[in-house]
């Protein structure tokens, strides 16, 4: 059967269609325009885009179908090209093409502040390797020294272990001593030099802290009271949420339905703090670029990944000669250009109305505030330590006397 000459095709607008008003006129652009013009050119159609202005699609209080499945259903439109999952319910009313992209709903945050300037001095090792390395370092040498030589009394051997001395006080003539401190030195000079290579590429990077990564941060975020999910008003995903298999997800949803976590998302703003919001990671990806240069936090898990497809109207005559289309579409890759051209335009354009950082910048006091913060809270421990040896100094000589 040859394929229609003309369709009319179903529309929402949304991030993947919209009006474009940057040139001379208004157009409508989006990778789901460019989908329907590559599938109009190869199958040799015109269309009229119908706009529907009730949603993607569901079952209304009187039991017929709203949005765009109604639409369809209605036969008041023959396709659309939106990007949405393939859903079962829909079937209903309408048919799906063969899938030509995939659905990943999950969240994003903001990024996560910076972290204090000193916490560099920590980053190049786990805490694991610390305590290691203090304990080699600073307490085991004290300890065997007491132990093989006890060459000390018990006072000075407790002095010289919280004054973190580096070298025994006596030094033996004995090949088991000089085998013991040899060891000793170059163990703790091998962690020295692998410790100031590290931490000059950690000095290159701003810390941050780790923030909400994935589903099990967010539901614990939520039940500590440290973070809001925000859902899309007039969705039904908390519901989907609620029924899931994974108890995270479920406590997820709860906590929306119960708070009433519903806002109308302008996805392309910037996120406030300590606030999630839903969304597909293609969405994401199109208005904040992908990570590691997102403007946004993108979760690195999801809530689950669908099938998008072209909807049909029921019974459409050339379902067959579309599919065969959107399978060349897929083996081309033309789909995933779309979204990339999409996502580079978007981000050149804010990029663009940045301003400029031309120049060096000097050091500023700001870049060392928390090296020197920790600086003098070790000063002042330091006087601590001192004001202590001067009254354990005065106390040991009135002993004597």
């Amino acid at each position: 059967m040859q394929f229609p000459s003309h369709l009319t095709v179903g529309m929402i607008f949304s991030n993947t269609f919209y009006y474009d008003n940057r040139g001379n006129e208004s157009v409508y652009a989006g990778i789901d325009v460019q989908l329907l013009k590559l599938l109009s050119e190869k199958l040799n159609f015109q269309y009229t885009i119908h706009i529907v202005k009730d949603g993607y699609g569901k079952v209304n209080e009187n039991g017929s179908w709203i949005g765009l499945a109604g639409t369809l259903g209605r036969e008041e439109a023959d396709i659309s090209t939106v990007y949405c999952p393939l859903l079962e319910e829909r079937t209903q009313v309408i048919d799906y093409s063969m899938p030509y992209y995939t659905v990943e709903r999950t969240f994003a945050t903001a990024i996560p502040k910076p972290l204090p300037r000193y916490y560099v001095l920590l980053l190049p090792f786990q805490v694991q390797v610390w305590i290691a390395f203090l304990v080699s370092v600073l307490l085991v040498p004290n300890v065997l020294q007491q132990a093989i030589f006890r060459k000390q009394s018990w006072t000075d051997y407790f002095i010289n272990l919280i004054s973190c001395n580096d070298m025994p006080r006596r030094v033996e003539n004995k090949l088991s001593f000089r085998v013991f401190n040899g060891s000793w030195l170059l163990s703790d000079t091998i962690m020295r030099f692998t410790y100031t290579t590290v931490i000059l590429s950690f000095l290159t990077v701003t810390p941050r802290s780790r923030g909400v990564r994935n589903v099990h941060d967010l539901a614990n975020a939520i039940e500590k009271g440290n973070f809001k999910y925000i859902e899309l008003k007039g969705s039904v995903n908390a519901e989907f949420l609620i029924q899931s298999d994974s108890p995270d997800i479920r406590k997820i949803g709860l906590a929306v339905v119960r708070n009433n976590w519903f806002e109308v998302l302008d996805f392309g703003k910037e996120i406030e703090d300590n606030k999630a919001i839903f969304g597909s990671r293609l969405l994401f990806i199109i208005l904040h670029g992908k990570p590691p240069f997102s403007r946004v936090a993108i979760a690195e898990d999801g809530f689950g990944i669908w099938s998008a497809g072209v909807m049909v109207k029921k019974n459409f005559c050339c379902l067959e000669r579309l599919n065969t289309m959107i399978l060349r579409i897929n083996s081309a890759g033309l789909y995933q250009k779309f979204i990339d051209d999409e996502s580079f335009e978007r981000q050149f354009y804010a990029n663009t109305n940045r301003p400029s950082d031309d120049g060096v910048k000097k050091l500023g006091l700001d870049s060392f505030s928390g090296i020197f913060f920790l600086l003098v809270i070790l000063h002042i421990a330091s006087l601590f330590v001192f004001a202590a040896e001067c009254f354990y100094y005065r106390w040991k000589k009135k002993k004597r006397i």
